[in-house]
């Protein structure tokens, strides 16, 4: 016998959708009410917490001042003290200030004569002719005695006075010098035509000279000097004897005379 199957009717699309809808609005309703007790829960709390804290403080410094005072005490107390000292010499009496009697004017100066000569303690004792003594004659210097023992044997005689003004000694030639030394000098002035030049030089060492100055020259204008003068690096000459010794330092006359034999220059 055949069993008879039930059949139930399937629900129609829009019925689902009713019932979906259904559930979710629970749903959501549900949510909305549990956020509501939240934010209610913090409304209350939040107040309790901020009773909780401590207001803030503030602390505040001030000075106390007097009535009547500046905020400047320092300034106060110096004036202070100086209205005390003030009223200290106000109260002071006055002494009377001392006369100052004028200087007594000084006797008038008579001037000195022009020939009045100012002299020191020392001056006066040594221009003292009671304590002098008698002496001799005074030394001679060295040129003075090297003219004076000029006539002696060995020493070399003083011929004049040197450019600065020491004895000025005859000069010894060592060697004399060659016509090639003194031919390229010669000045084109004084060419085939006889004459000489005088200088003075100082000794060196070696036997030669430096510092040669022209003194003359015969005939004027030949040039003779001045070609002696060049040529004076050559030169050899002994150094002049003072006392019995050679004295380097001292200035020497140099002579060089030019003659001319068959056109051709030589020296004396």
């Amino acid at each position: 016998m055949p069993v008879a199957e039930s059949f139930e009717p399937r629900p129609s699309a829009s019925a689902r959708l009713r019932a979906s809808l259904g559930q979710r609005g629970i749903a959501f309703a549900l949510a909305l009410a549990v956020e509501l007790l939240v934010a209610l829960l913090l409304w209350f709390i939040a107040p309790m917490l901020d009773e909780k804290k401590p207001p803030p403080t503030t602390t505040t410094f001030g000075i106390d001042t007097a009535p009547g005072e500046t905020e400047q005490p320092a300034r106060t107390e110096q004036k202070k003290a100086a209205a005390k000292t003030d009223g200290r010499e106000k109260a002071r009496p006055e002494l009377p200030k001392p006369v100052e009697t004028p200087p007594e004017p000084k006797p008038p100066v008579e001037p000195l004569p022009p020939t009045f000569i100012k002299m020191t303690r020392r001056d006066y004792a040594a221009a003292d002719i009671a304590g002098m003594k008698s002496a001799g004659p005074a030394a001679p210097s060295e040129g003075e005695a090297s003219a004076a023992s000029g006539s002696r044997a060995g020493d070399t005689a003083v011929v004049g006075k040197a450019p600065n003004g020491e004895p000025l000694y005859a000069a010894e030639w060592y060697r004399h010098p060659t016509h090639a030394e003194l031919q390229p000098y010669i000045s084109a002035r004084g060419l085939n035509r006889t004459g000489e030049g005088l200088i003075a030089c100082r000794m060196i060492a070696n036997h030669m000279v430096e510092d040669c100055q022209e003194l003359s020259e015969n005939p004027r204008g030949s040039g003779y000097a001045g070609s002696v003068r060049q040529a004076a690096w050559q030169f050899r000459v002994r150094a002049p004897r003072v006392g019995g010794r050679e004295k380097l330092g001292t200035w020497v006359r140099i002579q060089i005379t030019y003659t001319f034999n068959e056109g051709k220059p030589g020296s004396e």
